[in-house]
């Protein structure tokens, strides 16, 4: 929080107003203004083989929904102060793993993800996770780029028999 006071910033959770338990938006604001926001909820995934339940795996593993700083106020940091106070909420609340999903566009994207230790895959891959017993592809869209941030020891990727991708293990 300490570059939020040199950047006079106000940094708060906001009260949502949804049926999503692990759902958290991180408003920054400067003389009443909002001028940044980072968002997410936990992965909603169903799926009865699993073996893990819908509300394990929200708790578990969030995803990174949205991100946004004003124009006149990107390069100064912002977008890592916002994006690291709402994987230490995530971190804090349970979460092991955070997931994204960068728009095929957006190739600026990919530097700065990176720079924040986030791993980033090739476009339309997806992203496999281990949940249960099986692997599983989520955000396989040819139009998106997965990443992912293990926020736990314990996550991360591995070779597993029969799959020529690394998995995410240790997430759910």
């Amino acid at each position: 929080m300490e570059n939020a006071e040199s950047q006079n910033l106000d940094l708060h959770f906001a009260k949502l107003s949804t049926d999503n338990q692990f759902a958290t938006c991180l408003v920054a604001e400067r003389q009443g203004a909002v001028v940044g926001v980072a968002g997410g909820a936990g992965l909603n995934l169903t799926l009865e083989e699993l073996g893990v339940t819908k509300v394990e795996i929200a708790r578990r593993i969030r995803l990174l929904d949205f991100l946004a700083v004003r124009p006149t106020d990107r390069g100064a940091g912002l977008g890592t102060l916002l994006t690291t106070t709402l994987l230490d909420r995530f971190r804090s609340n349970g979460a092991r793993l955070v997931v994204a999903h960068l728009a095929a566009g957006r190739h600026d994207l990919v530097p700065v993800y990176t720079a924040w230790g986030w791993t980033i895959g090739p476009r339309g891959a997806g992203l496999p996770i281990q949940i249960g017993s099986d692997p599983l592809v989520i955000g396989d869209a040819p139009t998106l780029r997965g990443a992912w941030k293990a926020l736990a020891p314990g996550v991360r990727a591995t070779s597993l028999p029969g799959i020529r991708v690394p998995v995410v293990t240790g997430a759910a």
